[in-house]
């Protein structure tokens, strides 16, 4: 009788079946089209409050749920862009099949094993929105770990064909029901970058930019930061820092024009949620992004914090 064999022989054990497409949104369809996903349209989507819209990219994971024609409902989250559980448990007992959740600018939800017992309480199917998240999820973080599928933006990570790029995981393979992928080059496009040296490499930007940060003396008076700290296995996609006195736009565009490549992501919100959700509105107007990713060379660090100092005092004169 063998009671280990010599190598592992399962291919179920840790199968993890991901399909690419040319966009996230395009995976997000595909999964929610599916019989086995939804029902009929009123099996419905619940959603953060949270979702961005822009003329030229339009909502990600917005978009396919209004293209499909499914019913939508909104939660709304805390001020730091956690999961505010009771206000999500309130809308779950409205009945949903598929429930969405942020793991917004790559921090993992702190709650997110409460979702997933809320989730499995109401029988609704956990989505994991990871298009900031692919390096925590991938190099160790729980974050990817509880969803029945991940949803990836390949772009937001590597520089990919065309800045083009999406990534579907299937941890609930009984989901699988007739998807056809659209990008499965990329599968060889992203294994030929070092995702540890990456994802080491944007940690240790952004711990460098934190600090930086917390040494302006309009810290904690002019902005404050969204997200102060990080947490072991978490990576950042930017940085979110909250402006409270001044134009965020002014400051956009100055730094832009300084030469730092700044975001403000999530900058205008989908229609549906503007008028029921004031306090998400009101943050979405004022967050601004550092750039932390893998290109950024330290030692353009101060400057960029040179110019933020400018571009803050512009703002409020």
């Amino acid at each position: 009788m063998t009671h280990i064999t010599k190598t592992a022989t399962s291919p179920q054990m840790h199968h993890l079946p991901t399909l690419f497409y040319r966009s996230a949104r395009e995976g997000m369809q595909d999964f929610l089209a599916q019989p086995a996903v939804l029902s009929g349209p009123e099996a419905g989507v619940l959603l953060p409050a949270f979702i961005g819209w822009s003329p030229r990219e339009g909502s990600g994971v917005y978009d396919p749920v209004q293209g499909l024609g499914l019913r939508a409902g909104f939660y709304d989250l805390n001020s730091d862009l956690t999961v505010d559980l009771g206000k999500l448990e309130a809308e779950l007992q409205r009945g949903y099949r598929v429930l969405v959740l942020i793991h917004y600018y790559g921090r993992t939800e702190p709650h997110l094993e409460a979702v997933r017992e809320l989730a499995d309480h109401h029988g609704a199917l956990l989505v994991e929105d990871l298009a900031h998240g692919f390096y925590s999820a991938q190099l160790g973080g729980v974050a990817g770990s509880r969803g029945d599928i991940n949803l990836y933006s390949l772009h937001k990570m590597f520089p990919t064909p065309g800045a083009q790029g999406g990534m579907i995981a299937y941890r609930n393979a009984r989901l699988l029901a007739g998807q056809h992928e659209t990008a499965p080059e990329l599968a060889r496009f992203i294994l030929n970058y070092d995702w540890a040296a990456i994802g080491a490499a944007r940690r240790r930007h952004a711990q460098a930019v934190l600090a930086a940060l917390r040494e302006l003396p309009e810290c904690g008076r002019e902005f404050g930061l969204l997200w102060p700290e990080l947490a072991p296995g978490d990576v950042p996609q930017t940085l979110p820092v909250r402006i409270r006195r001044g134009d965020r736009d002014h400051i956009y565009h100055a730094m832009n024009a300084d030469g730092y490549g700044m975001v403000s992501l999530y900058h205008t919100l989908i229609g549906p949620v503007r008028e029921d959700f004031p306090e998400m509105v009101a943050l979405s107007k004022s967050v601004i992004n550092f750039p932390v990713h893998q290109d950024l060379d330290p030692a353009h660090i101060p400057g960029m914090m040179q110019s933020f100092q400018s571009a803050l005092r512009a703002a409020q004169e």
